[in-house]
């Protein structure tokens, strides 16, 4: 299967009911947190790419940024870099300078755990970018990158390199690369199901009689 063509998939479809199906197929937690959303209010916003983890860690001495500048020099295409602090950093993990090296490589979008600083020039970058918080204090004496395309526990989620990150107005998910194909085979199915019936109920069809013809509601 094309590789770019299942990413365009994915950003055709929405959280909500591919979340649903790896809900179906046991596939435990792959959503990333309530806190984690769009750095800017966009409620058509939708990003799909390839998991390129980054683990940081805290620290209290100083740590010359030599490996993250490797890092995002390292970023492939179609990427979604996910940055995972093993601790609360009190401090920013992604900026505008980050995204701007990310985006001249190809990369689709960043997802972090915790706080992002350079809004304004984020912004001007059209760089999707999500987060839980906002703070401008600086990584150095507070936290370093420890390690990158390596396997990140994302607020209790377990992300792989090469999974997929999808973010839209929802929130963001993680699907296994493993079984990428098929998730997004039957998120497709449940797709046209779903617009079957909001088409139903917007012409004014009972929400029992469509959902007795579709199975979805």
């Amino acid at each position: 299967m094309n590789h770019q063509n299942l990413l365009d998939r994915v950003e055709r479809l929405y959280t909500p009911i591919l979340l649903d199906v790896m809900d179906s197929l046991g596939l435990g937690r792959r959503f990333l947190g309530e806190r984690v959303q769009h750095l800017f209010s966009d409620p058509f916003v939708k990003v799909c790419g390839e998991a390129f983890p980054v683990r940081v860690a805290k620290t209290a001495e100083y740590v010359e940024i030599d490996n993250l500048l490797r890092m995002v020099d390292a970023a492939p295409r179609d990427a979604m870099l996910v940055v995972a602090a093993d601790e609360d950093c009190d401090c920013s993990l992604w900026g505008g300078l980050m995204s701007a090296r990310s985006k001249s490589r190809g990369a689709r979008g960043a997802v972090v755990n915790g706080a992002v600083r350079d809004v304004a020039q984020i912004a001007a970058l059209g760089f999707p970018v999500f987060g839980a918080a906002r703070n401008p204090q600086d990584i150095r004496r507070r936290g370093m990158t420890a390690a990158y395309n390596c396997r990140v526990e994302f607020f209790g989620v377990g992300i792989e390199p090469g999974d997929l990150i999808f973010g839209d107005a929802n929130g963001v998910i993680a699907i296994p690369a493993a079984r990428a194909a098929e998730i997004v085979a039957l998120a497709e199915l449940g797709f046209e199901e779903e617009s079957s019936t909001q088409a139903g109920l917007e012409r004014g069809e009972s929400a029992e009689g469509v959902f007795q013809r579709y199975g979805r509601f």
